[in-house]
């Protein structure tokens, strides 16, 4: 393939990743009017209520809810190394410290780089056994209202 064509075919892919999400938004839904259903991980235990417009997909210990083509919100089970190779929230400052369905952990605000994507995200996370979980919102500003409702709502096994 050549240079021209290879920045042809990455135009193109940008292009469309952009016009598939825009727009595409939890801050453009009205939590009252939604259906919420409840969650459960298959395998790590943890739960919450999400509506049904959020689609769970399940890797590992870990669930992205996806809204169309985004994902503004996941769950993520990970140990520190693997969160560092995966952007997590390790090496960034704490925001302060929080309390998750009664467990002490810290609030980090960052951007998370994927590839050529950066998301402003906010973690809420804490320690379990030898792993930390993250739940992320992936937000341009402070937490919307479906997200403040499924924060609300997240219980640890």
């Amino acid at each position: 393939m050549s240079d021209m064509a290879r920045r042809l075919f990455l135009a193109t892919a940008l292009s469309l990743t952009a016009a598939c999400c825009a727009g595409e938004s939890t801050r453009d839904l009205d939590p009252e009017t939604l259906s919420w259903v409840d969650y459960t991980h298959s395998r790590a235990g943890y739960s919450l209520r999400l509506p049904t417009a959020l689609r769970p997909d399940e890797e590992g210990d870990s669930v992205f809810l996806r809204y169309n083509c985004r994902v503004p919100v996941l769950v993520r089970l990970t140990t520190e190394e693997d969160g560092r190779r995966n952007g997590a929230w390790f090496g960034h400052q704490a925001a302060g410290a929080i309390t998750l369905d009664g467990m002490a952990g810290e609030k980090y605000t960052y951007v998370h780089w994927d590839g050529p994507f950066a998301t402003h995200t906010i973690a809420y996370v804490v320690p379990v056994g030898d792993r930390f979980l993250g739940l992320e919102f992936r937000t341009a500003t402070d937490l919307d209202p479906v997200q403040e409702k499924i924060l609300a709502s997240f219980r640890l096994p």
